[in-house]
């Protein structure tokens, strides 16, 4: 199947569909934001995951680096047919991602989610903004990479007692619901970010 990117009237197409959310700035994007995209593409079974780029990432600074750049590098960078660069934050004027998440279950009610991140993410995602309402709209899932697994025993999000953990070794259909978050255990990891790159970039410009 070849798919094109969403728009927020085409609910119908997406029926029944298991998507990935891969939110971020995307700057800029890397290997890393591939590896976490295969990884929950062959261990949940999605269809596709969505490159939501954020017209603004609210826990970092204000890039200069234009929307319209970052997502043409994103759409420049990614050549698998199950990755699909999406303007759909821009689309409905959002970069919090509970607003996100909770517009899209409106717009794509038949629609099976799950917000795909790395394991930096997993550490912090207790600072995001009205964080446990994401874990009450979608499913969850973070891809193992540096730092350690063991980090995770002692952060809010592991110690919800109402949220379902399972770490995932080998690929299925796993319901996506909400208050399921998924561990996806990776033997290669990617210890890659996009700050490091611009960083690197900024010293060989020096």
């Amino acid at each position: 199947m070849i798919f094109s990117r969403p728009h927020l009237r085409d609910g119908a197409r997406w029926r029944n569909m298991r998507v990935g959310l891969l939110g971020g700035s995307f700057h800029p994007p890397h290997a890393g934001h591939i590896h976490a995209s295969l990884a929950a593409i062959k261990c949940l079974k999605l269809d596709v995951v969505w490159w939501l780029v954020t017209p603004q990432n609210p826990l970092k600074s204000k890039t200069t680096t234009s929307f319209e750049d970052r997502f043409d590098l994103c759409e420049s960078f990614v050549n698998h047919p199950q990755i699909i660069v999406s303007d759909i934050e821009r689309q409905l004027k959002l970069n919090l991602t509970w607003q996100t998440i909770r517009a899209l279950r409106h717009y794509f009610p038949q629609t099976d989610f799950v917000w795909v991140t790395g394991m930096d993410n997993a550490l912090s995602m207790h600072k995001w903004h009205r964080w446990r309402d994401i874990l009450d709209h979608v499913a969850t899932a973070h891809v193992a990479r540096p730092p350690a697994w063991s980090l995770i025993e002692q952060k809010p999000l592991k110690m919800l007692s109402h949220q379902k953990h399972r770490v995932i070794e080998r690929s299925g259909n796993y319901p996506l619901l909400p208050h399921h978050t998924y561990w996806i255990m990776q033997n290669k990891l990617l210890n890659i970010s996009s700050t490091d790159i611009r960083t690197q970039d900024e010293k060989s410009i020096d």
